[in-house]
């Protein structure tokens, strides 16, 4: 029960954006010996959710989005990132490489910040295109780093269309010989979409959801 109440606590610093008390937190739950993943997923990931469902109604403030964000990254980079495993592979195979980036129109960078911790940490090599990413960038830095994934995220409905034309453009591309990549999507504003709908060929609930898709194709740890 205190454990319970502590991720409860550590959720609601993170959404209110108080970085030390979400700091302090998940030092205690991870020194006390709760897993790094059950931090990420029963913490980390619930709070991203809450903040997911902000960005998408009324309830929008990009003041509280942009305090939570760096409660959550400081969460990450300063706690989790100690706890997360380090892949022993130094040259990752162009398999093992992902793009990923936040779609043209979308500024928000939380859940990819998070996938991308976690990429890492499985061993994969990530190219991280930021935010607001056009989408012929997504595909062009996949043939530049030889990567064979593409990771793109979207709270936002209206950057829908983008999606679809980051694998547009990869199949006209393939007709030329280019190698296939495949496209991952996530993000709350596409959760009740199907992969045919965005044109993808996954679209993860979340970060995990993410690496078992990697794992289930053959390139994961």
């Amino acid at each position: 029960m205190k454990r319970e109440t502590e991720i409860h606590q550590l959720i609601k610093a993170v959404v209110d954006g108080e970085t030390k008390s979400a700091v302090e937190l998940s030092e205690r739950l991870l020194g006390s010996g709760f897993p790094v993943e059950g931090l990420i997923h029963e913490g980390l990931t619930a709070a991203l959710r809450s903040l997911d469902a902000k960005c998408t109604n009324e309830e929008f403030n990009l003041l509280e989005i942009m305090l939570a964000g760096r409660s959550m990254m400081a969460v990450m980079d300063k706690v989790a990132a100690k706890y997360l495993p380090h892949s022993s592979t130094a040259e990752p195979a162009p398999g093992r490489t992902i793009v990923l980036g936040a779609i043209k129109g979308d500024i928000h960078e939380l859940g990819k910040h998070v996938v991308k911790m976690l990429m890492k940490a499985n061993g994969f090599r990530v190219i991280d295109l930021g935010k607001d990413v056009d989408p012929a960038s997504f595909v062009k830095a996949a043939v530049v780093e030889g990567a064979g994934y593409i990771g793109v995220s979207s709270l936002i409905t209206l950057t829908i269309p983008y999606i679809r034309e980051i694998r547009e453009i990869r199949e006209i591309l393939y007709k030329d010989g280019l190698p296939d990549i495949k496209v991952l999507a996530g993000g709350a504003a596409i959760q009740q979409a199907r992969p045919d709908d965005l044109n993808v060929d996954y679209i993860a609930k979340d970060a995990f959801d993410a690496i078992h898709y990697l794992n289930s194709v053959g390139v994961g740890v």
